[in-house]
C-alpha cells in the first residue's frame, strides 16, 4: 500500500478528505452524507477556488460520536426514504427558500429562474449572464444559510448545464476570446486531409481565413459529393504549409470553436503531420470548445443535432457563429415542466 493509499485509509485529524473519501470514512452513501453536510453537521473545511470540497478527519469524528442513529441511516435502501432526510428541515422548507431567493433576484433586475428534479432531490438556479454580473459566488454569498448548505451538499446546483453554457458563450463572445473554425476534408478516416478552412472572431463575426486548400491527394467522389468542393476547385490553391501560418495567425491567443472540435482538431493534427508540420496550440483538443456538445447541453438533450451549414468552410462558421450568440440566450424550451421537474 502507497503512502497515498495508507493515508486515505487511516486519515488523522488535520488530514483532508473529499466528499467521496469523507462519506467512506464515515461510513456512509453519498445521499446520507449530504444531509449531513445540509444540516451543517458535516462542514466544509477547506473552500477552494477549483476543485471539490474538502473536510478535515477530525471534525469527522466528532461528528461520529453524536447520537443520530448510525446504523439506520446506514442501512437505509438507496431507492427509499433515509432516516436523516428531515435533519436541515423538509424539502419542502427548502423549496420555499428557492423560490424566495429567486423572487429577491429577479426584484433586483437578475434573469433568474429555478428547477426540481424530484428523482434527484435537487434545485438547480440559473441565471442569465450579463457584464456587471452577479458570477456564481457571489450568488451563493447571497443565499440563506441553509440553502447555502444545500450548495455544499449537492442539493442546489448553481449554474447548471444550461446556465454554465450560456456564461461560458457569453464569455466567448467578448472581444478577442474566441474565433471560429471549420475544415472541409477529403474525407473522416486517418489519411484525410484538408481541402478547405475558414476562421471567423467569435466576436463581430468578421472573416479571418477563407481559403480552399490543395490536398496534395485526390479528393474522392463522395467527399466532393458532401461538400462539392473537387480536384479542378484546389488545383491552384495554396498548400497546407502556406495556409497554417494564416490560421494560426488568425488564431492566435483566441480560444477555436468548432462545431465539432474533436474532428477539426484532428483533422489539423492529421494534416500537419502528414507534411511534418507542427500545429502549434490547435493540436491540443483540451483548448478547443466544441459547439455541438455545448449546443445539446444547452438544450437538455444527449443527441448531436446537425449544424445545418451547408458543408462549405465558411458558411458552416457563419452558423456556428449565430448559433454560438444564440446559447447566450435562455433556451425556449427551458420553463417548459416534465414529468419530474417543475421550473420557476
Amino acid at each position: 500500500m502507497g503512502k497515498m493509499e495508507a493515508a486515505i485509509a487511516d486519515p488523522r485529524a488535520g488530514d483532508l478528505l473529499g466528499p467521496q473519501q469523507a462519506a467512506a470514512y464515515l461510513g456512509l452513501r453519498k445521499r446520507e452524507f449530504s444531509y449531513l453536510v445540509e444540516a451543517g453537521l458535516v462542514v466544509p473545511a477547506a473552500r477552494r477556488a477549483a476543485g471539490p470540497l474538502q473536510y478535515d478527519a477530525g471534525s469527522l469524528d466528532s461528528v461520529l460520536r453524536m447520537p443520530l442513529g448510525w446504523d439506520a441511516a446506514r442501512a437505509a435502501h438507496p431507492r427509499l426514504g433515509s432516516p436523516w432526510a428531515g435533519l436541515a428541515g423538509s424539502a419542502a422548507e427548502r423549496g420555499t427558500l428557492v423560490r424566495d431567493t429567486v423572487q429577491q433576484l429577479r426584484a433586483a433586475g437578475v434573469g433568474v429562474w429555478a428547477r426540481y428534479s424530484s428523482r434527484a432531490d435537487q434545485w438547480t438556479l440559473d441565471w442569465e449572464p450579463r457584464p456587471e454580473g452577479p458570477e456564481r459566488e457571489h450568488v451563493r454569498q447571497l443565499l440563506p444559510d441553509r440553502l447555502a448548505r444545500a450548495v455544499d451538499a449537492g442539493r442546489l446546483v448553481l449554474l447548471g448545464p444550461v446556465g454554465q453554457t450560456m456564461h461560458w458563450a457569453h464569455a466567448m463572445t467578448r472581444p478577442g476570446a474566441s474565433c471560429v473554425v471549420d475544415t472541409e476534408t477529403t474525407g473522416l478516416g486517418p489519411d484525410a486531409r484538408i481541402v478547405e478552412i475558414a476562421v471567423l472572431d467569435g466576436h463581430t463575426g468578421e472573416t479571418l481565413v477563407d481559403t480552399l486548400v490543395r490536398p496534395g491527394v485526390p479528393i474522392p467522389a463522395r467527399a466532393s459529393g458532401v461538400h462539392g468542393i473537387t480536384d479542378s476547385m484546389v488545383r491552384s490553391a495554396p498548400e497546407w504549409d502556406e495556409v497554417l501560418p494564416r490560421v494560426l495567425g488568425a488564431v492566435g491567443s483566441r480560444t477555436p470553436l468548432a462545431y465539432n472540435a474533436p474532428f477539426d482538431c484532428r483533422m489539423i493534427q492529421q494534416h500537419c503531420r502528414a507534411l511534418g508540420l507542427g500545429s502549434g496550440p490547435l493540436r491540443d483538443l483540451s483548448v478547443w470548445g466544441c459547439l455541438m456538445r455545448r449546443r445539446s447541453a444547452w438544450l437538455g438533450t444527449t443527441t448531436p443535432l446537425r449544424l445545418n451549414g451547408g458543408h462549405r468552410a465558411r458558411r458552416d462558421t457563419e452558423a456556428a457563429y449565430r448559433l454560438l450568440h444564440e446559447l447566450v440566450r435562455t433556451p425556449a424550451t427551458l420553463l417548459s415542466p416534465t414529468a419530474d421537474s417543475a421550473g420557476i
